[in-house]
């Protein structure tokens, strides 16, 4: 089967093709790939013919060179890379679509170095767009089944949810294992040096791991002896030790049938300016035998193929633990016993800190105020990562706009500064760093965060040299995303603009921007609003005096897509609060929404017909 071109992104054609070109109608190379680019990343922009064998003029024109296998020569390197040439536009644009490196002696070159063999790097870049493929999903499944949570559910279907809550998480936790030891492994995690409270970690890490114990009927937890004083503030990266704790004692709870799973802590040693601190996980389980204990820390250990398939996991946890106490400075000291149990702790020494070192908790409540006024942007290729992150911001009030590539957003903002731009990375047409650097050269001073599945080391700086102002991954956390948004908000003025008598009940500019430009497609769409939304009312009116509030609810769902369409912003939280209605709400207060909706859409559906004939008159 034929790859189409057309349809794939950067990601996918750096998976397929490492070494890609891609040139313009001119032979100026656009674009490589990513492990082309990291040799001779500096001729993009250049053209073909200054550092690439010449090709026959007359065969370019008549374009019997596409498809076929051939290699190209690159000027002054011992090697040469194959592939294909295909044509991907009818401007003849083309890519090489490059599958292997050789050297003159034909021995495949497999790194991105040209001198020193880096392994490293081309696996980080396999796990980085894996990772990147997976995100994706996860983020549509994750961010929805949170936003699901919030409406009334039976107790059978909140059980499914947490089913689908608990499988997603831990599939997520797996990447984010398989990451963070290639990361480790590449000497590329950078820890944190803030204050924190380390009683106050262990406790809620041992509150997260207590209805997993207490499923297995375990106890578990957390003991602080009365005659330990751990300074109130330690300086550290916190998040790593909760990662450090939470998997010893995941292991604890996973290999434990019967009794207890404790979690405690001590000072060894103390100075002036530091600590010397034992964390240590005990249970009653079924312990290892010694020869595990010896590779009990070696990548993917498990100590047999039965406890593998009994109890799961990747056999990356310790691993990876070792490796972050390790850089943390400290070490592990293992105690196990063949059906006695285990104690397995980790000894780290920390520096003292006072109030002004700890971070400020800001907790974020739903507050459909919050975002009020504010208008975002939200660029995106995927449909589902559109409709996760509008469902989230519309919750807090703000007006959402969609652009599905870099140069329909470059349109959208011509007219307009949006207060936040959420910006996808790898996008068709054109990706997240062009459009924001686009944006910048045109002066454009709102702000732009990026929002990616992208997680590959350095992304972060990436996207802050393009241009852009912050960086958050995907999949989606509510809290973090709208704390990040918050606080760029409050550096900038709230404008609030004067009223506007005559403000138009709607917009055909997204219509535009779908049909790009095509304006027979408009009269159609219009054309069909006009000729289905009727019914629809009349159906949505019947249902609600018949206390049909399932059907209410889908038949808002099925309003809520062509009031974002047309931009009918008076009654685009309305529309959503209908959809999201249960059984204990307000029978006024609905009759009121419905009879908004109403309104607003018969007033809108007077003007449209007047733009019909308009149009066709």
């Amino acid at each position: 089967m034929e790859t189409n071109f057309l349809q794939l992104n950067f990601a996918q054609l750096n998976r397929l093709y490492p070494y890609f070109l891609l040139l313009d109608e001119n032979l100026n190379i656009v674009q490589m790939g990513e492990v082309l680019k990291t040799l001779y990343g500096d001729y993009i922009g250049e053209n073909f013919t200054d550092h690439f064998e010449r090709f026959d003029q007359e065969d370019m024109d008549n374009l019997i060179f596409l498809g076929r296998d051939t290699a190209l020569r690159i000027k002054n390197v011992d090697g040469k890379v194959l592939g294909k040439w295909e044509e991907i536009s009818a401007q003849k644009s083309f890519l090489f679509a490059g599958e292997k490196f050789l050297r003159n002696n034909n021995q495949e070159l497999m790194t991105a170095n040209t001198v020193n063999e880096k392994p490293s790097d081309i696996k980080e870049l396999f796990l980085a767009n894996m990772s990147h493929e997976i995100r994706t999903p996860m983020n549509a499944i994750i961010s929805m089944a949170g936003q699901l949570s919030k409406t009334k559910l039976t107790e059978e279907q909140d059980y499914y949810l947490q089913t689908i809550q608990t499988a997603s998480t831990n599939l997520l936790g797996i990447i984010d294992d398989i990451l963070d030891l290639s990361k480790i492994e590449a000497g590329k995690v950078e820890l944190e040096h803030i204050g924190f409270n380390l009683p106050v970690v262990l406790s809620k890490v041992t509150q997260l791991m207590r209805d997993q114990a207490e499923k297995k009927g375990l106890e578990i937890d957390f003991i602080l002896p009365e005659d330990i004083d751990i300074a109130p503030v330690l300086i550290g990266d916190p998040l790593r030790i909760n990662q450090v704790v939470m998997n010893l004692l995941s292991n604890a709870i996973k290999f434990t049938e019967k009794g207890f799973v404790s979690l405690t802590a001590a000072v060894l040693k103390e100075d002036q300016g530091s600590q010397e601190i034992k964390i240590l996980v005990k249970d009653s389980g079924i312990g290892m035998a010694p020869e595990f204990v010896n590779r009990l820390f070696d990548n993917f250990s498990q100590e047999n193929e039965s406890v593998s398939r009994k109890h799961g996991g990747t056999g990356l946890g310790m691993s990876i633990s070792q490796k972050l106490v390790k850089q943390m400075g400290g070490h592990f000291d293992v105690k196990s016993e063949r059906g006695a149990g285990s104690e397995i702790s980790f000894i780290v020494k920390l520096q003292k800190g006072t109030d002004i070192h700890l971070p400020d908790d800001v907790i974020v409540t739903q507050n459909e105020e919050l975002f009020a006024g504010r208008k975002i942007l939200v660029v995106d290729d995927n449909e589902t990562n559109r409709l996760v992150a509008s469902a989230i911001l519309l919750n807090y009030g703000a007006q959402v706009l969609n652009a599905e590539h870099g140069e329909m957003a470059l349109d959208m903002v011509k007219d307009e500064v949006y207060d936040i731009i959420l910006m996808d990375i790898q996008m068709p047409v054109m990706d997240g760093y062009e459009t924001t650097s686009i944006l910048r050269q045109q002066g454009y001073p709102g702000t732009i965060i990026a929002l990616t599945a992208s997680v590959v080391a350095g992304e972060r700086e990436r996207c802050i040299a393009a241009g852009m102002d912050d960086y958050l991954t995907k999949p989606i956390n509510e809290e973090l995303l709208i704390k990040v948004i918050d606080s760029w908000m409050k550096k900038k003025p709230i404008h609030i603009p004067e009223p506007e008598l005559t403000q138009p009940l709607y917009s055909l500019e997204g219509l535009r921007i779908i049909s790009k430009g095509r304006e027979d497609f408009v009269t159609k769409m219009i054309e069909l609003f006009c000729g289905q939304v009727p019914d629809t009312l009349n159906h949505l009116n019947a249902c609600f005096r018949e206390n049909d509030l399932p059907q209410v609810s889908k038949l808002a769902h099925k309003l809520k897509s062509t009031i974002d369409h047309l931009e009918i912003k008076s009654i685009q939280r309305t529309i959503r609060s209908i959809e999201a209605l249960n059984e204990d709400g307000s029978g006024a207060e609905l009759h009121s929404m419905i009879e908004e909706v109403n309104r607003v859409l018969n007033q809108v559906m007077d003007e449209l017909q007047a733009e019909i004939q308009k149009r066709n008159g």
